[in-house]
């Protein structure tokens, strides 16, 4: 059996899984009223350039949740607010890394920091994340062996817990079919929500830095906005009215 994590990791970790939905809308608040956006670090320059990188994380983290969600997909809402699984996900990227999706939330959220560009988002946003995924990660190995006992813990042996094994990934999804409308309706809501606030955090840095919304900066981060609106409302009519169905399932 695997060793048992520390017990402050795991009912930390049980807290945030319960109420982590709300904790990117609060993190996000405070970090607006305690900071202004590219206010760090001072050089403009490099500013724009970490503010480039946050954007290409973003876009990459979210890119790799639609890959993972379109091969292999695990229920992450839990039960009664809790860690539940009904069984065992090993295949897809899951067969490369038991923690894919957290893979992707990370470079989201790093992107998200880097792209906002003030200190408290370095000292704040990050950290705080990073706590908050490792906690979970804790908190749902500790269900996992529980759960499913030597099956688990024969897959922890094979299977590395972050950093996906690319290699033996090929392989793995070596015959299989991505399921792309799978990836849209389960993921339509985090689509809009990267570029949403990628939109938002560049028309905050556009404002801090030119000192007013005017000029084709404003215009670009305008039209990204509301193309990602327009997404959020197509995806869920389509999800709706059942048009994201995949062939041969029901849901």
């Amino acid at each position: 059996m695997t060793s048992r994590p520390p017990g402050f990791l795991k009912g930390a970790g049980d807290f945030f899984f319960r109420f982590r939905n709300g904790l990117f809308p609060v993190a996000g608040a405070v970090l607006v009223l305690v900071s202004r956006p590219a206010t760090f670090p001072a050089s403009r320059p490099l500013n724009d350039l970490l503010a480039s990188v946050g954007a290409v994380s973003a876009l990459a983290g979210q890119s790799f949740r639609l890959m993972v969600i379109g091969y292999d997909y695990i229920k992450r809402g839990g039960k009664d607010g809790k860690v539940y699984a009904d069984h065992l996900v090993t295949g897809g990227f899951y067969s490369a890394c038991r923690n894919p999706m957290y893979v992707g939330n990370v470079l989201i959220v790093t992107g998200f920091a880097l792209a906002y560009g003030s200190l408290a988002s370095y000292l704040f946003v990050i950290p705080f994340f990073l706590f908050v995924y490792v906690a979970i990660t804790v908190a749902e190995e500790t269900y996992l062996s529980a759960r499913f006992g030597a099956e688990y813990d024969e897959y922890c042996r094979r299977v590395p817990r972050i950093l996906p094994r690319f290699g033996a990934l090929g392989e793995a999804l070596k015959g299989s079919r991505y399921d792309w409308r799978k990836a849209i309706r389960k993921d339509y809501g985090q689509v809009f929500q990267t570029f949403g606030l990628l939109a938002l955090i560049g028309l905050g840095r556009a404002y801090t830095l030119e000192g007013g919304l005017s000029g084709k900066s404003t215009v670009f981060f305008a039209v990204i906005a509301a193309a990602a609106a327009a997404f959020f409302v197509v995806s869920r009519f389509l999800k709706k009215t059942n048009r994201l169905v995949s062939p041969g399932t029901r849901s």
